[in-house]
C-alpha cells in the first residue's frame, strides 16, 4: 500500500473517532441535564406483575368462588 494511502486512511479514522467522542460526550451531557425523578406507582405495577405473575407474563388466572 501507497505511505500517502495509508496517511489518508489513518487521518480517517482518527477524524471518524474524534466525532464519535464528540457525539458521546453531547450524549451524557443531554441525559445528565434531565432530572432523575422516579415514578413509583409504575415500578410498584410493575413488581407486582413480576412478582405475581399477570396476563402479560402468562400468571395464574383469578380464584373463583365455586371451584
Amino acid at each position: 500500500m501507497h505511505p500517502v494511502t495509508t496517511y489518508d486512511m489513518v487521518k480517517f479514522k482518527i477524524e471518524e473517532e474524534l466525532q464519535y467522542a464528540a457525539r458521546q460526550r453531547l450524549a451524557r451531557a443531554a441525559g445528565s441535564d434531565r432530572p432523575r425523578s422516579i415514578n413509583f406507582s409504575s415500578i410498584g405495577r410493575s413488581l407486582k406483575v413480576r412478582l405475581f405473575g399477570g396476563p402479560t407474563l402468562g400468571g395464574r388466572p383469578a380464584a373463583t368462588s365455586g371451584a
